[in-house]
């Protein structure tokens, strides 16, 4: 009985013994985490403010956090909107089966370009809104879902194009003929797309089940 009691103190000892270890071991670790963390956190001041601090006022720091807030305060409900709309244009895009490829966003570009007179002209352009290509090309996108999934109805007739040169001659580009005509078509064709898309596209919110938190 004496040796049962004996063994299991031992083991009690034991136990806690482990335990104890085990304790330290944690405290070690938790330790050896945090000093890292803070190494972590030190580094990226250093050498990645961006990360944490926006910018300064005589020394003071505005931090990225307060950046965004602000953000979220006043843009929260449009961003969201032009999110939502790209998000079901998208849907309706695969539903139909179109794809955006990198030369259909080429051809925009290209278009922009001849229109404001070359690629320096389109960079000056984009750089006095803020913008780059990167985000040229996002906004093209959706262009050209719209174009793509609309353009089939956006018809137009040899009458409303030699109407619409009629009224608005003397502010058309092109000065021959076959210009004119193919000038004229193309606004009117823009602007049937843009009556078309807002049409439809308002059927299409209406149906979606959208939820905003």
């Amino acid at each position: 009985m004496a040796k049962v009691v004996k063994k299991t103190q031992q083991q009690s000892f034991f136990l806690k013994g482990n335990l104890l270890d085990n304790f330290q071991t944690w405290k070690k670790n938790r330790r050896f985490y945090l000093v890292l963390l803070v190494i972590g956190l030190l580094l990226i001041f250093a050498f990645k403010r961006s990360w944490l601090i926006a910018a300064t006022v005589n020394n003071e720091p505005i931090t990225n956090l307060q950046l965004q807030t602000k953000l979220n305060q006043q843009f929260r409900e449009q961003v969201i909107s032009q999110l939502v709309n790209e998000k079901l244009l998208d849907q309706e895009a695969v539903k139909n089966q179109i794809r955006v490829s990198e030369e259909d966003l080429n051809q925009k570009i290209k278009e922009l370009e001849n229109n404001v007179g070359g690629t320096q002209a389109l960079d000056s352009l984009l750089a006095q809104q803020g913008q780059d290509r990167q985000a040229l090309k996002q906004q093209l996108r959706i262009q050209v879902i719209i174009e793509k999934l609309y353009n089939k109805d956006a018809t137009v007739s040899a009458q409303e194009v030699d109407d619409y040169i009629t009224q608005n001659k003397e502010n058309l580009r092109a000065s021959d003929s076959a210009g004119q005509k193919k000038e004229a078509e193309d606004l009117l064709k823009q602007q049937k797309l843009g009556q078309i898309f807002s049409e439809k596209f308002q059927v299409l919110k209406n149906m979606a089940n959208i939820k905003i938190f």
